[in-house]
């Protein structure tokens, strides 16, 4: 059983990474990834392979969405963020699955409303939302995902979010 002291996440720490992420030219995009790809390799290597059969669009959204929760929990924690291992992003695949398993459970008149109680009790509503709203935004080349690929993004970054949320301060995890 884990207790939450709060969204692993301020939503003023997101908005500063996205800010900061907005003013970067192509050449500090570039060096900021390979940063990314060098501070974390095991959540690298888990988004290109999870997405390797997909299509550059989806690669390269899980790629950037990954990155930008790095960027976020880095600007949360003041710069250090623990590299996760390939175990810890398996826990979070696993706690994904789970989560996906008891959304679809719901029937079709309550799966609405319980995808936003499911939002609204998540330690990381507000990397959730920025998450969503990003997906439901044309790419830069002015086409737009489909469900299908929404939801493989979707599942590709919050299992990103749930490996960050078991290295985050302020849980206490229980045995049970």
């Amino acid at each position: 059983m884990c207790q939450n002291w709060g969204p692993m996440i301020s939503s003023e720490s997101l908005a500063k990474a996205c800010s900061e992420v907005g003013e970067y030219s192509d050449e500090q995009m570039v060096g900021e990834f390979d940063r990314f790809f060098r501070a974390q390799p095991a959540i690298c290597d888990f988004v290109v392979e999870s997405t390797h059969d997909s299509g550059q669009k989806v690669q390269e959204l899980s790629l950037f969405l990954s990155y930008m929760i790095f960027k976020a929990a880095e600007t949360d924690s003041a710069g250090s963020v623990t590299q996760l291992s390939p175990a810890t992003i398996q826990a979070g695949y696993r706690e994904t699955e789970l989560w996906m398993e008891r959304l679809s459970q719901a029937d079709a008149a309550e799966l609405h409303a319980s995808i936003a109680a499911s939002l609204q009790r998540d330690s990381e509503p507000h990397l959730l939302q920025y998450v969503i709203s990003e997906l439901n935004e044309p790419m830069d080349d002015g086409s737009e995902l489909n469900e299908e690929e929404k939801g493989e993004v979707f599942f590709v970054v919050k299992t990103v979010i749930e490996s960050l949320k078991t290295q985050s301060k302020g849980r206490i995890i229980e045995v049970d």
